[in-house]
This record gives C-alpha cells, structure tokens and sequence, in this order.
C-alpha cells in the first residue's frame, strides 16, 4: 500500500554529472539566443531527500534507516 509521496532529486553534484552540450530555449516556437545545458547523470544509489515534506514526516521517519 502507498502512505505517502516524497521528493527525491538526483544527486549531481556528489556524482559527477557532466554537462555534454548545450541546447537552444525554445520561447513560442521561436529558437532564442539562450542556451540550457544538457546533463549526462551517472547511474548512483544516492538520492536527496526533500525534508520540507514535513507533512510526511512520521512516514518517512519509519521508513528511512536508523544510520540516517
């Protein structure tokens, strides 16, 4: 059964992701002269836990290792 919903992010900075290229931002169908990098994510086991999910608080408590 599902008790909750947590947010977790992706770890880039302790993993090493590498921006590859960067792409052209699109505004309205219009190719402007902004650039977005795009990342190349490692494959890790290390994730962020959002903890302003405080509404969860006692779920997630439960459900996180005590070493945590």
């Amino acid at each position: 059964d599902i008790v909750c919903a947590v947010n977790l992010q992706h770890n880039c900075m302790d993993s090493k992701c590498i921006t590859v290229a960067c792409c052209p931002i699109q505004q309205e169908r219009i190719l402007t002269a902004q650039t977005k990098p795009v990342i190349h994510h490692k494959e890790t086991p290390n994730y962020l836990l959002n903890t302003f999910s405080i509404h969860n608080y006692a779920f997630i408590h439960t459900a996180l290792p005590a070493s945590l």
